[in-house]
């Protein structure tokens, strides 16, 4: 972006734009000082937004930060990471060796699969998976933390309502988790934008790191400074009254004032702008800037208008056949009318506004529009392209049947599929209409939609995928039986994605009735049957399905349906809580995913997928662990991206269970970006369900509750949800946590009441203990023995249940007096959790030994066993629960090395009482205007404390603040 690429230079002065030009230097001033800040300047066409972002770049750029820029284009938004690859190539293509090596080759590979400058960097592969493109996010955010250690950084984006999806999906990252130390721009028209980003926006505004600036008209007497004449004077009145204040508009009516010509009586758009929604007198206005060009410098601009924005001289040479000298000489003409500008980029041009290349793009008539698209096609191939810029103008000039165009978009689509999967549908959709609907055709035409649904559910649009996928079932002859079926499971876990499960049970008994008995499909149908049951919580059903289905597969001799039929079976029986039969089974599930002699062999996903969810029910932690990584591996190799939510929830729950809570935590902040960019609720609840377990472990409860508010209101939204237990389980734990005992006992209830009974069985220890602490804080001892006696009715299924109630009968135990007794039922928890490999657990149990063993006087046993404990949680990263053996430590008069305090006098991050006193209500939940109404400061004052609070702690956000004080807290 130029400093004033859209022309809006003195039409759009800054005068009467005093505060907004305050707001930058105060926006400056906070990320120089290490702050997270985001600005968004919006208005409507022509109201200066440019203008204002390039005043930002002038004086970031003389303050010392590094500018990255990028714009929005109208007419190539379908061009996957158009705006990002213009605002991130060049910079990024100058990382310097150091930034390169501390990115890693992971993060590179991620890099390098977008941004050309890359290519080929990076010695791992990318990602192959639409679900896993939050990579390349994380990627390009990393980078600018990277960055921000030499110099401060801004991004400013122009244009942003014309992003293409994929930079769409990248901004809005970009905004929820802001980088400290850079100022993170955006201008964009409002009832344009994207509601991916308006939601972005919304949270950078509640975590108090957004400014925004909305411009409003000029006033009259600004409209006067603009034109250089008194306000008073007959011109300005009227051009402000046919302008409406509006800079652009002002400036082509002034145009036409100093043409000798009347204005024009034309008012700004409002509302959303469609491409031939341009008032006619402002299109006239424009169109009359044309009239002296010579014709060969008008077919030039149309070139131009069809190459892109910005455009480069020999892409517009051979649109208009013509050769590059003569082009040059017609530019220089143009540039001379001021209708194209030249950029920082030598041979590249950009036109004086976007409005100005709709009205001539639009005034090419469609069949040289037709030929001009297919030219700069042609020109783009014989340069090597990008398939995706070749698309673009294929997708614009083909005919129906024009087999190389149908390739070039397949193939366009497909290359596009891991990283933006909206663009690749589109390049799908569009093979598709050029396609011909003949008998020789059906197959191809059916693996085009396979496609098209696969890309439609990665970009999180499961309604449309199910869509296509009937279509490609209706297509598919009754002969083929064998792919009907893989359609309708297809169909029928698309509808589970939705919490459809009554429609996915239907379409499924539908298609068993046409089926011959006992064959390989009807065993398959079957088991997407007994699939069905699992998810509606139908367990003894689901038994008999997979039963049976394991036995016909068995007699059919085929392995891949024999191993999904016993992985189903094995989680159907720990579900319903016949751990020994489901423990038998899972062995020898096992035994064949780890012999299988085709480790990448995509057909064993969902039997793994099954396995590690059944070995999480039967205390194999780690064994699920690995079956979960086993999955993802598969899945990235094969481009099958369906499971893999669930297998990063499986692998954060294993791993927290393990006590590896920062991998755990990983894994669960991966599951949460899957979940947000499919925009899925049913993937939302259990995303969020583990997130929040696995923070009240790492012992930051502020965010546990925030993960745990998400989970239920994704079950809000979606009652019928897989995991909704989880969800509510998870949430009424952390409520519990931070002494909300009634609120979190409800919300365990909300699961099936007191016998739980939406909850597996071998889950609801582990809720069933923090009905236990309920009951036990409200000084319901009797209760609290109730709920002991149902845990340790159910304790011979698995060491972990045994664990959970010797814990809960030690609890119980202490509060009778009986510490002896109660230290002594601790150990035995502790045994068997150890058994279990649950090793934050093991370090719980210690805890309440150590309380018990020191109430008795025996002050050297207390001692072992709270120091056991602390090093268990240390270890494991939970960090309150470290903080609590610590404390238990001092109290018996043991050193105990401290963390740093945030208030610890000249440490760094140190925070002043102020700020302090900020950060506290931050912690809590308050909003700024509450901070500021409890302290009697103003709103401002407000957001300065806090903005040095995100530089002092290295944070970018509320929740960052919440973190890091937890973390920094003494032990």
């Amino acid at each position: 972006m130029s400093t004033d690429p859209h022309g809006e230079r003195a039409m759009t002065t800054l005068a009467g734009r005093g505060i907004e030009v305050t707001n930058i230097e105060r926006i400056l001033a906070d990320a120089r000082s290490g702050a997270a800040c985001a600005l968004v300047v919006l208005g409507e066409p022509g109201i200066g937004k440019t203008r204002l972002l390039s005043e930002l770049l002038v004086r970031s750029t003389t303050a010392g930060f590094d500018v990255s820029t990028g714009r929005g284009s109208e007419l190539e938004r379908q061009v996957p990471f158009g705006m990002v690859v213009e605002a991130l190539d060049k910079p990024f293509a100058a990382l310097d060796n150091q930034v390169l090596a501390d990115l890693g080759p992971q993060r590179l590979a991620e890099l390098a699969a977008v941004l050309p400058s890359l290519a080929g960097c990076g010695e791992n592969q990318a990602s192959s998976l639409g679900i896993e493109r939050f990579k390349f996010y994380r990627a390009v955010r990393a980078t600018f933390e990277r960055l921000v250690a030499f110099r401060p950084q801004v991004l400013a984006l122009d244009d942003v309502h014309w992003a293409d999806p994929a930079s769409v999906e990248l901004v809005s990252y970009l905004l929820r988790r802001l980088v400290p130390g850079m100022v993170f721009a955006l201008a964009y028209r409002p009832r344009q934008m994207p509601t991916l980003i308006l939601d972005a926006i919304a949270h950078a505004a509640r975590e108090g790191t957004l400014c925004a600036l909305e411009l409003a008209p000029l006033t009259i007497t600004e409209t006067a400074e603009a034109l250089g004449e008194r306000a008073e004077s007959s011109m300005v009145e009227s051009l402000y009254a046919a302008s409406a204040g509006n800079p652009f508009f002002l400036e082509h009516l002034a145009r036409t004032v100093r043409c000798g010509r009347p204005p024009s009586t034309c008012r700004p758009p409002h509302g959303k702008q469609h491409q031939n929604d341009i008032p006619t007198p402002l299109r006239t206005v424009i169109l009359d800037e044309l009239t002296g060009l010579t014709d060969d410098a008008l077919a030039v601009l149309r070139a131009g208008a069809v190459a892109g924005d910005p455009f480069d001289v020999g892409l517009v040479a051979a649109i208009a056949e013509f050769d590059e000298p003569a082009v040059l000489k017609h530019f220089d003409e143009l540039v001379a009318s001021d209708l194209i500008r030249s950029t920082a980029t030598p041979g590249q041009f950009c036109f004086r506004h976007p409005i100005v290349r709709r009205v001539i793009y639009d005034e090419v008539t469609p069949s040289r529009r037709l030929l001009a698209h297919r030219q700069a096609a042609h020109a783009l191939a014989r340069r090597g392209a990008d398939l995706s810029a070749r698309a673009h103008h294929v997708e614009q000039s083909a005919v129906t049947g024009d087999d190389e165009a149908i390739t070039l978009l397949r193939e366009a689509g497909l290359a596009a599929a891991p990283r933006a999967p909206v663009a690749a549908a589109g390049w799908f959709e569009a093979a598709l209409h050029l396609l011909p609907k003949t008998g020789e055709q059906q197959q191809r035409r059916s693996q085009l939609l396979v496609s098209h649904a696969n890309a439609l559910a990665d970009a999180g649009r499961l309604h449309d995928s199910r869509q296509v996928l009937e279509e490609v079932l209706e297509s598919v002859s009754n002969e083929s039986r064998g792919a009907r079926v893989q359609i309708v499971r297809m169909i029928a876990r698309t509808d589970h994605g939705l919490g459809r499960s009554e429609e996915a049970r239907q379409l499924i008994v539908r298609a068993l009735d046409v089926v011959q008995p006992s064959s390989v499909d009807a065993v398959t149908l079957e088991l997407a049957l007994a699939e069905n049951c699992l998810v509606r919580r139908q367990w003894e059903q689901s038994i008999c399905l997979a039963a049976r289905a394991e036995k016909q597969a068995r007699a059919l001799g085929e392995s891949a349906v024999l191993n999904l039929a016993r992985s189903l079976l094995a989680l159907a029986l720990a579900h319903r809580g016949d751990a020994a039969k489901a423990r038998d089974i899972a062995n020898d599930v096992a035994h064949d995913m780890d012999s299988s002699a085709d480790i990448l062999a995509p057909e064993l996903l969902w039997p793994l997928a099954n396995l590690a969810d059944s070995e999480l029910h039967l205390d194999r932690f780690a064994a699920a662990a690995r079956h979960a990584e086993q999955g993802l591996k598969i899945s990235r190799a094969t481009g099958h991206g369906w499971l893999v939510s669930r297998f990063l929830v499986a692998e954060a729950a294993a791993k927290l269970m393990l006590g590896r809570l920062p991998e755990a935590s990983y894994a669960a902040e991966s599951a949460v970006e899957v979940a947000q960019l499919f925009d899925n609720d049913q993937l939302r609840a259990a995303a969020d369900g583990i997130h929040c377990w696995i923070e009240i472990a790492n012992g930051n409860l502020p965010a546990a509750l925030v993960a745990g508010r998400a989970a239920v209101e994704a079950v809000d939204r979606s009652p019928g949800a897989r995991y909704a237990w989880l969800a509510r389980a998870g949430y009424a734990e952390a409520l519990i946590e931070t002494g909300e005992y009634e609120r979190g006992r409800e919300a365990i209830l909300a699961t099936g009441g007191l016998e739980l009974r939406d909850m597996p069985p071998a889950a609801r220890p582990y809720f069933l203990q923090a009905l236990v602490t309920v009951e036990l804080a409200a000084g319901r001892i009797d209760a609290a023995s109730a709920v002991t006696r149902r845990l340790e009715e159910d304790s011979a299924q698995g060491f972990s249940r045994a664990g959970q109630a010797h814990y809960a009968r030690a609890r119980v135990i202490a509060v009778s007096g009986d510490f002896r007794a109660a230290a002594a039922a601790a150990n035995r928890a502790g045994e068997c959790f150890g058994a279990a490999e649950m090793h934050v657990w093991v370090a719980r149990a210690r805890l309440e030994a150590g309380r018990a063993l020191a109430r008795t006087g025996d002050i050297g046993s207390a001692i072992g066993e709270f120091e056991l404990a602390h090093s268990i949680f240390r270890d494991a990263g939970a960090v309150r629960l470290a903080g609590q053996a610590a404390q238990e430590l001092r109290i018996l008069g043991k050193r105990v090395p401290r963390r740093l305090d945030i208030n610890e006098p000249n440490a760094p991050g140190t925070l002043t009482e102020r700020e302090r006193e900020v950060a506290d209500r931050v912690v809590q939940g308050y909003t700024n205007r509450e901070i500021a109404a409890e302290l009697f400061l103003s709103p401002k004052t407000v957001e300065k404390h806090l903005a040095r609070v995100f530089a002092k702690l290295g944070v970018a956000s509320r929740a960052g603040v919440a973190t890091a004080i937890n973390r920094r807290i003494e032990y």
